[in-house]
C-alpha cells in the first residue's frame, strides 16, 4: 500500500503500471484455466449450488466482482489489469454460450440436463443419482411448490437451474402425504 506522503498522481501508471506485455499473456492463460476449471467444478457440485442461475452466470458474477473490487480498492493495481480480466471474462462467457448453443455435445458436458423425478405420483428414484438428490430433497422441493400429496403430481422435472417444475393432475386422489409429520408412514408404504 502506498503511503499518503509518497503518493503522486500518474495517469499512465494508474492505467498500465510498470508491467510488460507478458503480464497480459499470463492473465489470458489464468482466466481461461480458472473459468474452465470452475465451470466443471460447479457442474460437478450440482444444480443446487447455483440456484436459479446457470453455472457460467455464477462464475461471471464472482469473477467480475473480484476483478472490479480489487481495482477500486488497491491503487497499486493498474486499471488495465482488471479491465483485461473483465473483458476476458465477458468474452469467455459469450464464447461459452455460443459454443453451448452450436455444439450439443459440449452443452451436455457443461450444462446439467433436466431430470424427471416424479411420474404419475411415484418417485423415479433411479434418476436421483444423476444429480445427487435424495427423496427428502424432492419432497422439500415439492412442498415449496405447494404440493401436499405425492399423488397430486403427474410429472415433476428437476430443471437445469435447480428448480422443480411440477405438473399436477386436474382431479388427483389425495394420498401419500409428503408433509414432514407424515413422511415416516409414506416411507414404510414404499418399502412394502
Amino acid at each position: 500500500m502506498v503511503e499518503a506522503s509518497e503518493y503522486t498522481f500518474d495517469f499512465w501508471k494508474m492505467l498500465f503500471g510498470d508491467f510488460t506485455i507478458l503480464i497480459y499473456l499470463e492473465i489470458i492463460l489464468r482466466v481461461v484455466i480458472i473459468m474452465v476449471y470452475t465451470i466443471f467444478m460447479i457442474r460437478w457440485i450440482g444444480k443446487r449450488v447455483v440456484g436459479g442461475l446457470g453455472s457460467a452466470d455464477v462464475l461471471l458474477i464472482v469473477a467480475m466482482g473480484s476483478a472490479v473490487g480489487d481495482a477500486m480498492f488497491y491503487p497499486d493495481i493498474p486499471l488495465s489489469i482488471p479491465i483485461t480480466v473483465i473483458t476476458l471474462i465477458a468474452a469467455f462467457q459469450k464464447l461459452y454460450v455460443y459454443v453451448g448453443i452450436k455444439y450439443e455435445s459440449i452443452r451436455k458436458v457443461t450444462d446439467p440436463k433436466v431430470m424427471k423425478l416424479v411420474e404419475n405420483g411415484k418417485l423415479l428414484k433411479q434418476n436421483f443419482t444423476e444429480d445427487d438428490i435424495d427423496e427428502n430433497e424432492v419432497y422439500m422441493l415439492l412442498r415449496q411448490q405447494g404440493i401436499k400429496f405425492l399423488s397430486e403430481v403427474e410429472h415433476a422435472y428437476y430443471e437445469q437451474s435447480g428448480v422443480l417444475s411440477v405438473y399436477k393432475f386436474e382431479n388427483p386422489v389425495l394420498e401419500n402425504s409428503i408433509l414432514p409429520e407424515h413422511l415416516e408412514s409414506l416411507k414404510s408404504k414404499e418399502r412394502k
